[in-house]
């Protein structure tokens, strides 16, 4: 494993467990996302399936296993409760929407006598 692997291998683990992190951070119910957070967990999910694609292209399999290892982890972190807090004290952005009602199926019909 030469010097220029090495490299590879951590910053790309560091960048995949930032953008596990951040879509862990992310609220999992699709009522709750925002455009801002849907725009942005498509560009990260792009860019982390685009990074470990280049990986495993240039044959740095270390490197690609450790950085999907890295999304698992960065993902599983951030759904703790102590961080999620912390995450959502520090970025207000990532508050998830606020919930509208649902409409009540029976309240516009009117009723027959």
């Amino acid at each position: 494993m030469g010097a220029a692997e090495i490299v590879v291998t951590v910053v790309a683990t560091i960048a995949c467990l930032g953008m596990g992190v951040f879509l862990g951070s992310l609220p999992f119910k699709r009522d709750e996302l925002t455009e801002w957070h849907v725009k942005y967990q498509q560009l990260c999910g792009v860019l982390a399936c685009g990074i470990v694609i280049i990986l495993m292209l240039l044959g740095y399999d270390l490197a690609s296993w450790l950085a999907i290892a890295a999304l698992a982890v960065g993902v599983a972190v951030s759904r703790i409760p102590v961080v999620r807090r912390g995450l959502l004290a520090r970025f207000p952005e990532l508050h998830p929407a606020e919930r509208q009602s649902p409409l009540r199926k029976g309240a516009s019909k009117k009723r027959r006598s």
